[in-house]
């Protein structure tokens, strides 16, 4: 009897724990703005500005996100075959470029915004498999969520540039539309 009543005990423990941390998180309420997020991407090298980018996307509810997308696309070879004496070869395409996905919720301490910032491109050295040449794709990432107040720029972080003295500094700004 005392084994029953100590596993009922440690059954109802263990459903509680979770649902009382759960209960003291703050929750994001659903979005009730819509907002305009402007990242600039600023390339510096030995400590001078060299270029800079901006891209700008409005998000609001009912999915709270926003994405932004240039570059090109780049093919590869991903196989080959011969048909009739003709030797045939399939392509597919690999997106380069920048990519931009952002999250926006409204929480108990302002405006959470979840960013993902990718950019990719083509390496200047090639790579030989199987007697084909094929590019060498590059990715940076950053991503990560921040508190961010209307009107004023967050830094979310700084990326080097391989095979060069450059970096790219990474910095968004959001504000509240009408």
């Amino acid at each position: 009897m005392i084994r029953k009543s100590l596993f009922i005990s440690l059954a109802l423990l263990v459903c509680a724990v979770p649902a009382l941390a759960h209960a003291q998180q703050p929750s994001a309420k659903p979005l009730t703005h819509t907002y305009r997020l402007a990242y600039t991407l600023t390339v510096v090298d030995a400590g001078k500005r060299t270029g800079v980018q901006h891209f700008t996307m409005t998000v609001s509810a009912p999915t709270n996100r926003g994405s932004v997308k240039m570059g090109e696309k780049v093919p590869v070879a991903t196989g080959s075959y011969s048909a009739n004496a003709n030797v045939q070869t399939q392509f597919t395409y690999l997106d380069v470029g920048i990519s931009i996905s952002a999250t926006v919720a409204e929480d108990a301490n302002g405006i959470s915004l979840n960013s993902k910032v990718e950019q990719s491109s083509v390496a200047p050295v090639r790579v030989t498999i199987s007697g084909v040449s094929e590019p060498v794709i590059r990715q940076m990432v950053l991503e990560n969520t921040s508190q961010i107040v209307p009107g004023k720029s967050v830094a979310l972080g700084s990326l080097d540039i391989p095979d060069s003295t450059s970096h790219i500094e990474i910095e968004v700004s959001v504000e509240q539309l009408p």
